[in-house]
């Protein structure tokens, strides 16, 4: 007589199988999970390598007994399609901008009457972008962080000469002698770009997924020269001539990082603090 399986054994059987599969595919999920938040962490870490690297490249070569200007803002602006009253639609940006003069190899990316031009000395700028650059509210991971460098760079073209350009037709002493801009008032706003268009402002992009980035220092010490380091350090919407100056000796960089495909939700926030004497933590 031949054996064959009872009802309930095949229903045990079945049971059996379906936990298996079940355990199967939650493990499969918490590995693609894991997988892409991996992935997500490292495009992270990879710009804040790009960020914090460039940023103590530019200070280790920094000019800063000629001073700096910092920028600290949180602001509401109305988008250009918002006619109606409704803050809902409204963009707020919490974001610092600085510019300081730094010294070093600098080149720019594109070429002017047919040549690159190349200066040793640069006026370097930190910040977000204009946020009425944005026609609708820009999701964390869209929102970019901006380094121009304009070359100081007297025997340059004067048709390609901007001072809020790749490069300006003047020289550090020219500049300190009152040319315009010589109060850093100029280089200080933030620049009105085409989120859509970033190729055509690759000479000052840094990195995208760029939020909430804030400029804090600790004042006190004069660690070039003798005398303090006049820093003005002004909240956007005053007076245009108010400020406080400042002697920092460490200043303290604070952003939120994104991934470009919003894996990791809130992002995460990093410091990163130099200290004016060339040392960095």
């Amino acid at each position: 007589m031949r054996k064959a399986f009872t009802l309930i054994e095949l229903i045990v059987a079945i049971g059996i199988l379906a936990i298996v599969i079940s355990f199967a595919g939650i493990i499969f999920r918490v590995s693609i999970a894991s997988h892409r938040t991996a992935l997500a962490n490292a495009e992270i870490m990879q710009n804040l390598r790009v960020i914090t690297e460039q940023i103590d490249a530019d200070f280790r070569g920094g000019l800063l007994e000629y001073g700096g200007r910092i920028q600290a803002h949180t602001r509401t602006y109305k988008t250009d399609d918002d006619d109606d009253d409704d803050d809902a639609n409204d963009i707020e940006i919490n974001s610092d901008c600085m510019v300081f003069i730094s010294n070093g190899d600098f080149q720019t990316t594109n070429q002017y009457e047919g040549h690159t031009v190349v200066g040793n000395v640069a006026a370097i700028f930190y910040g977000s972008p204009d946020p009425n650059s944005y026609d609708r509210r820009p999701d964390p991971q869209d929102r970019v962080l901006l380094r121009r460098q304009t070359i100081l760079a007297p025997t340059a073209p004067l048709s390609g000469s901007d001072p809020n350009g790749e490069y300006y037709s003047t020289s550090l002493q020219q500049w300190m002698a009152g040319t315009p801009n010589s109060d850093f008032e100029g280089w200080i706003e933030h620049p009105k770009i085409d989120p859509n268009d970033l190729g055509s402002y690759l000479p000052m992009y840094m990195a995208k997924g760029v939020d909430n980035f804030t400029v804090s220092y600790l004042e006190g010490g004069y660690a070039v020269g003798t005398d303090p380091i006049e820093w003005t350090r002004r909240v956007q919407g005053e007076d245009p001539n108010a400020g406080v100056l400042i002697s920092p000796y460490a200043f303290k960089f604070t952003f939120t990082l994104y991934d470009s495909r919003g894996i990791i939700k809130d992002g995460r926030t990093f410091t990163h603090i130099v200290l004016i004497n060339r040392v960095n933590l």
